[in-house]
C-alpha cells in the first residue's frame, strides 16, 4: 500500500484535522501514518479548550520512524502551534521527502483577512518558505492573500491574480479554498498555464473541518494518481454532501463525513 504522512494536531472534539484527515485518507486507500503537532479538548473555535504542544517530542517520533527504515508516497502538513515545530517539519521533510514523495500543504495561518491568535510573521514567513517546497498548497482565499504579500480580497479578479502570480513566482500547484459568489461557493485550482473553477452550492455558514477534508482528499487522490482537478472536484462533491447531511447550528462541532464516507472507497 502506499503511505502517507500526515503532520497535524489532534482534536478530541471538532472533527477537523487528524481526526478527519485519518479515516479519510485510509478510505481512499493510502496507508496514514500520524505524527501530531498538538492534542486539544477540542477544536479552537469553541468558547474555551485545552491543549497540549508536542513540539518537544516530534523529532524524536520521527527518529523513530527512521530506524524502521519507512518512506512515504506523500506528505501531508496542517497546524502547527510555533515557529519551532515548522523546523522540525522541515527536518521530517529533509529526511523523507525522496524524488516521488508529494508534499501537500494546507497553510493553516489565517482567515477573514486576519492572522489566527498566536501567529506571529515569523511563523508566517516560515510557513511562506514551506509552501514554496510543497507540490500543492491548500489555502483559504486570506491566507492566499497573505502569502502572496497582497490585500486580503473576496474578488474573484483579485484571487485569480494572486494565484497565478503565486504560481509565476514558483509554487508549484494551488487550491484556493472558500470564495463565493450568491448560493455557490468555490474551490479554485491553479496550476501552471491553468486556472479552473469548481463550484458548489452553500448549506448555512462556518462548518469545522471542511478544509482538513479537503487537503485529505486531494492528498489521498494526487497520491493514487488522479489529477488535481479531479481530486478537488471529488473533494468539493464530498463536502457539499456531509454539509448538507450536518445541522447547521452545529457548526463547530464539524460536518458528519462518517455517513458517506464509503463513497470515498475506490475512488479513482
Amino acid at each position: 500500500m502506499k503511505k502517507c504522512a500526515v503532520i497535524n494536531d489532534l482534536s478530541g472534539f471538532g472533527k477537523c484535522s487528524l481526526a478527519v484527515s485519518l479515516p479519510i485518507i485510509s478510505a481512499m486507500g493510502i496507508e496514514t501514518h500520524p505524527l501530531p503537532t498538538a492534542v486539544l479538548s477540542n477544536q479552537t473555535a469553541y468558547d474555551s479548550f485545552k491543549s497540549v504542544s508536542m513540539t518537544r517530542y516530534m523529532k524524536s517520533f520521527f527518529e523513530e520512524w527512521k530506524k524502521l527504515g519507512v518512506s512515504f508516497d506523500s506528505i501531508l502538513t496542517g497546524f502547527v502551534t510555533d515557529e519551532t515545530q515548522l523546523e522540525v517539519i522541515d527536518q521530517f521533510i529533509d529526511e523523507f521527502k525522496g524524488e516521488k514523495t508529494l508534499l501537500i500543504v494546507d497553510p493553516v495561518m489565517a482567515d477573514n483577512g486576519c492572522l489566527y491568535d498566536g501567529y506571529t510573521n515569523d511563523m508566517c514567513k516560515r510557513i511562506i518558505k514551506l509552501c514554496y517546497r510543497a507540490d500543492v498548497i491548500t489555502p483559504n482565499i486570506a491566507e492566499l492573500a497573505y502569502i502572496a504579500d497582497m490585500p486580503y480580497s473576496q474578488r474573484l479578479e483579485d484571487i485569480k491574480n494572486y494565484g497565478e502570480l503565486l504560481i509565476k513566482n514558483g509554487i508549484k500547484s494551488i487550491v484556493a479554498t472558500g470564495y463565493t459568489e450568491g448560493e455557490e461557493i468555490y474551490n479554485i485550482v491553479f496550476e501552471k498555464n491553468s486556472t479552473k473553477l469548481v463550484s458548489s452550492k452553500k448549506h448555512g455558514g462556518y462548518f469545522s473541518g471542511t478544509g482538513d477534508i479537503l487537503s485529505s482528499i486531494v492528498c489521498a487522490g494526487i497520491t493514487k494518481g488522479m489529477s488535481l482537478y479531479n481530486s478537488v472536484c471529488l473533494a468539493t462533491a464530498f463536502i457539499e454532501k456531509a454539509v448538507s447531511l450536518t445541522p447547521c447550528d452545529t457548526s463547530n462541532d464539524g460536518v458528519n463525513f462518517e455517513l458517506i464516507l464509503s463513497e470515498l472507497t475506490g475512488s479513482d
